[in-house]
């Protein structure tokens, strides 16, 4: 037969339960603001009953431990998105910087200031020995050349500033790869003298969420609760043990590439995430620009120069000589071309005639004409059709970026907004958790004081 102190018992079981109960919802309100947080919640169970010759007699609750709401295929699906959306994100930003140095379509454009230079090139074909002419095309040649120089300058400064960027990732790679490490041997210890690590777990969660935006990663969790984090097949983390990357240049340093440290520097093919997106515009969209617009510039240069020498200009002297064989431009790439100091000093030795007589401007037309001419990729392009075809090509990538990354980040958020409705914390929930377990102690401790009173009637009989 139970005795009384059963039901002392049991309501003292019910008021441990519920005071438990208290202190978890009070931490979940706590933390509602907390990145990464998950709601707790306690898990209590009814007691094994007790036998009596009345049949089975409860006992109370038991505490099964406190537990943490969380979806691991939604933990999954978040990082796996997470990764696409890292690598859009940055290259939508670097598409639309290079976009905004090359200026098209705009007055300042390399496209329009080659019109400029090949109309100027007419006109003064027209009257070859017009001065002013001369200085406009002086000064129309000048704006090319820096419209060149301008924007293969900044464009190799976005690569550095790239380059500064996947070092930085890679730092808070290794950064983030260390913690979880250290989690890992936290969680260890802590489960392994007393139930799941819920706080710990979160922060390693919250962490694996900011190392996905980086790198593509897979994850799995022994029977420690340790985890092993992959990437590509390559180790990062194995229980408390970590591996750093390496980042280095090759290729005169226009290429960068990542590397697992360790005695043979292992190369690692970084196929997703933000660090993936800014190796691909460092080492291929970028270098892609430059390159072409080097090759336009060569042409350029090449090809002018060649008629050039061939010219002649104004005569002057005593008696009157034409100087001609001189380049017009300097330099072998958009970095470096120039008009010459000797065109520059002395507009006379622009060589507009072919054979030096008076009023022949046949060089200029011809310097003109190359306008129309297909002298670029395989013969197959004029300059405007290269260049614009760069431009063209360049705008697509925007819209690309701009469009995966929008469909990433819709995505991310959907995603996010189904983990948050089942593991964020809801206030009007806690409240009335709370307000639940505030009536089941006081009715528990309403028992425990009837149970004192029936004990002291019995003690004082």
């Amino acid at each position: 037969m139970p005795s009384i102190f059963n039901s002392l018992n049991t309501a003292s079981r019910a008021v441990s339960a519920n005071r438990l109960g208290i202190d978890v919802s009070s931490h979940n309100i706590a933390n509602v603001n907390t990145p990464g947080y998950s709601r707790q919640r306690v898990n209590i169970t009814t007691s094994h009953p007790m036998d009596t010759i009345y049949g089975a007699i409860g006992t109370g609750v038991d505490i099964g431990g406190v537990n943490r709401i969380r979806n691991s295929l939604l933990d999954v699906q978040f990082r796996n998105t997470n990764h696409n959306f890292g690598r859009s994100s940055v290259m939508e930003q670097m598409f639309y910087q290079v976009e905004t140095i090359i200026q098209e379509p705009s007055d300042n454009s390399i496209g329009s200031l080659m019109d400029d230079f090949f109309n100027a090139f007419s006109e003064l074909g027209g009257s070859p020995e017009d001065m002013n002419l001369r200085n406009v095309l002086i000064q129309k040649t000048g704006n090319l050349s820096q419209a060149f120089q301008t924007k293969s300058g900044r464009l190799r400064e976005i690569q550095s500033s790239l380059r500064r960027d996947a070092e930085s990732s890679i730092r808070q790679v290794n950064q983030i790869s260390r913690q979880i490490s250290e989690l890992n041997r936290q969680i260890a210890v802590s489960e392994d003298q007393f139930s799941s690590a819920n706080d710990l777990r979160d922060q390693r969660d919250n962490l694996l969420d900011q190392l996905s935006e980086f790198v593509q990663i897979q994850s799995m969790e022994d029977s420690n609760g340790q985890i092993t984090v992959t990437m590509n097949g390559q180790m990062l983390v194995s229980q408390t043990q970590f591996r750093e990357l390496g980042i280095e240049s090759e290729g005169n340093g226009n290429q960068l590439s990542v590397f697992v440290k360790g005695s043979q520097n292992q190369r690692l093919d970084v196929q997703t995430g933000k660090l993936s997106g800014i190796i691909e515009m460092h080492n291929t969209e970028i270098a892609s620009v430059l390159d072409r617009l080097d090759t336009l510039a060569k042409s350029f240069i090449d090809e002018v120069n060649q008629i050039h020498r061939a010219g002649k200009g104004l005569p002057t002297g005593s008696p009157p000589v034409a100087n001609t064989g001189l380049n017009f431009f300097t330099g072998s790439d958009a970095s470096t071309i120039e008009i010459s100091s000797t065109i520059r000093n002395n507009t006379a030795n622009i060589a507009a005639s072919n054979d030096g007589s008076v009023g022949n401007g046949e060089a200029a037309f011809a310097i003109s004409n190359l306008r129309s001419q297909r002298l670029l990729n395989a013969r197959s392009e004029t300059f405007a059709d290269y260049y614009n075809f760069t431009v063209t090509d360049l705008g697509t990538g925007v819209q690309l970026a701009g469009t995966d990354r929008q469909n990433q980040e819709l995505l991310r958020d959907q995603i996010t907004n189904q983990r948050e409705s089942e593991s964020g914390v809801s206030l009007d929930e806690e409240m009335t958790n709370l307000i639940k377990y505030q009536r089941s102690l006081e009715a528990a401790a309403r028992v425990i004081g009837i149970v004192d009173d029936i004990l002291e009637t019995v003690i004082n009989l």
